[in-house]
């Protein structure tokens, strides 16, 4: 069985830590080493679908392009809160499901 170990991630900095530091909206989980890097995989592919959205910004009218870039970013984003708030405490459960994000 894998061991799993209290960690605090913060979304929008990316920062994956085992103590709190409580400069912004982070959220406790219980996690093994994999999912934890699982987690890591997805903020890597929420950047990249950022960096490939950017490139649209010269292409005013390719709107198709962004929009596709966009939805990727989004889905990514919703994939690391699902994944947090299926590892998280109580507590992070609440919280996320107060997002309203899987509606």
């Amino acid at each position: 069985m894998t061991e799993k170990k209290r960690y605090f991630i913060t979304i929008d900095t990316e920062d994956i830590r085992e103590t709190s530091v409580p400069d912004g909206i982070e959220y406790e989980v219980y996690a093994s080493r994999n999912e934890i890097n699982e987690i890591r995989e997805l903020f890597d592919k929420k950047d990249q679908d950022t960096k490939n959205a950017v490139k649209y910004l010269a292409k005013p009218f390719n709107e198709w392009g962004a929009d596709h870039e966009r939805q990727k970013y989004d889905d990514h984003l919703i994939m690391i809160f699902r994944r947090i708030y299926d590892m998280g405490t109580e507590e992070t459960k609440a919280n996320i499901s107060e997002l309203g994000i899987f509606n």
